[in-house]
C-alpha cells in the first residue's frame, strides 16, 4: 500500500513539474527551478515505489543513491524560488541586492552542508517498511539542518507573501512540510506527503505570481500637454 502511495506522489510531482513549466514565460526563471525541483522529488518517491520490484542489491543501491544528491542539492534551492516568487508578488525587500547576496550565501552554505553530511559520508543500508524496500543513509547523525533551515526561511517568506499579497498558501505549505518532516522520523512516507503539500503550495504561488495580480512597478504618471495659450 505504501508503494502505491509513493508512486502516486511521484506522478503528482511530475504533474506539478509540468504545470510549473507551463508558466515559465509569465512567472520567470523561478518557475523553471520549481519544475526541476518537482521532477527531482518525483524521482525520490518513484525510487521508493519500485523498490519492491527490484529487490535489495546493487541495482536498487544505484537507484537510491541519487535520492540523496537530489535532497542535498535541490532542497535549499526552494529558498531561491520562494524569494523570487515573493519579489514578484510585492515583497520588494527580497529583490534588493544585499538581500539577494545574503540569500545566495545562505543557500550555498546549506548545499555544502548537505553534501558534506549526506553525500561525502553516504553509506547505504537496506531498510524495509511495510511493502517498501529502500536504502537509507547509515551515516546520517542528528537532525537534517539544511532542510530545517530551508523550511524556516520558507515560513518567513510565506509570512511576507501573506502580508503583501494576501496569499497564505506558501506559508501553509511550509508549515505542513515542517510538521510532516517531524512525523516522518517515525514514518518516512509522511515526509514525502509533506513534500507534495509544499510543492502544491509552491506551484500555486507560481501561478499567482504569473497571473494578472502579479506585482509590477507602479505606472508612471503621464505628462499632459500644456494648454496652448
Amino acid at each position: 500500500m505504501i508503494s502505491v502511495l509513493m508512486a502516486s506522489i511521484a506522478v503528482c510531482m511530475l504533474i506539478l513539474s509540468g504545470l510549473a513549466l507551463r508558466r515559465r514565460a509569465a512567472a520567470g526563471p523561478a518557475a523553471v527551478l520549481v519544475a526541476v525541483i518537482c521532477a527531482g522529488l518525483a524521482y525520490d518517491s518513484g525510487a521508493v515505489a519500485i523498490g519492491r520490484l527490484i529487490g535489495f542489491g546493487p541495482a536498487l543501491e544505484a537507484v537510491n543513491a541519487p535520492r540523496y544528491w537530489i535532497h542535498a542539492l535541490f532542497t535549499p534551492l526552494l529558498i531561491v524560488a520562494g524569494a523570487a516568487l515573493a519579489a514578484r508578488l510585492g515583497v520588494a525587500a527580497l529583490a534588493r541586492q544585499p538581500v539577494r547576496i545574503a540569500g545566495g550565501v545562505l543557500v550555498t552554505a546549506l548545499i555544502a552542508l548537505g553534501v558534506g553530511s549526506d553525500i561525502v559520508g553516504l553509506r547505504l543500508e537496506p531498510r524495509e517498511y511495510a511493502d517498501t524496500l529502500r536504502y537509507g543513509n547509515a551515516a546520517t547523525a542528528g537532525p537534517p539542518i539544511p532542510a530545517i533551515v530551508t523550511m524556516l526561511v520558507l515560513v518567513m517568506i510565506g509570512i511576507l507573501v501573506w502580508r503583501s499579497a494576501r496569499f497564505p498558501w506558501l506559508l501553509l505549505g511550509a508549515i505542513a512540510m515542517f510538521a510532516a518532516a517531524g512525523a516522518g522520523a517515525a514514518h518516512f512516507w509522511l515526509g514525502n506527503v509533506g513534500e507534495l503539500l509544499l510543492q502544491l503550495a509552491v506551484v500555486a504561488t507560481v501561478y499567482r505570481a504569473a497571473g494578472p495580480t502579479a506585482w509590477t512597478s507602479p505606472p508612471q504618471p503621464s505628462r499632459q500637454p500644456l494648454p496652448q495659450t
